[in-house]
């Protein structure tokens, strides 16, 4: 099971995601990944201006991304000693991104949130290969919460 902090604080006027969403989707990923042991992760949202500078420090892009992951998802043991995967969103980016497809911006959340786990989990879709092996299972998971895959 996916353990998690949940850091919304950068988040005003409404734009929190629920819990029990995001709980929910930790389950479906961590069933569909067959995890067997506890894993910990931190999921933080952060300002365009915050999302930018680690999309042009991490991947030498200088320019506004959706999420961002590092690390790996580790035993809870090497949480507890402060070596969690984290995801970061940007919410502003997401937002963006769901009003251009027409759907909502948790289903876009969620689709994020769901991506960034599977590439903590080693999942990649930068060959063809690997997307073939990241994206179909991608697609299983959203489908069983709900969310329409082809977001």
């Amino acid at each position: 099971m996916i353990r998690y902090e949940l850091n919304q604080s950068r988040l005003k006027g409404g734009r929190r995601v629920k819990e029990a969403d995001v709980a929910r989707t930790l389950k479906a990923v961590s069933e569909a990944l067959r995890l067997r042991r506890d894993t910990e992760i931190s999921v933080a949202f952060v300002s365009e201006k915050q999302m930018r500078a680690f999309n042009k420090e991490w991947r030498g892009k200088d320019t506004v991304t959706d999420v961002l992951s590092f690390g790996r998802l580790e035993r809870a043991e090497k949480a507890e000693r402060g070596e969690m995967a984290e995801i970061l969103i940007c919410y502003e980016q997401a937002k963006r991104q769901a009003e251009e497809m027409s759907h909502s911006v948790r289903d876009e959340i969620l689709f994020l949130l769901v991506h960034g786990i599977l590439h903590l989990s080693g999942y990649d879709h930068e060959r063809p290969a690997d997307a073939k092996r990241m994206f179909p299972l991608q697609t299983r998971i959203l489908t069983r919460l709900g969310v329409d895959p082809r977001i």
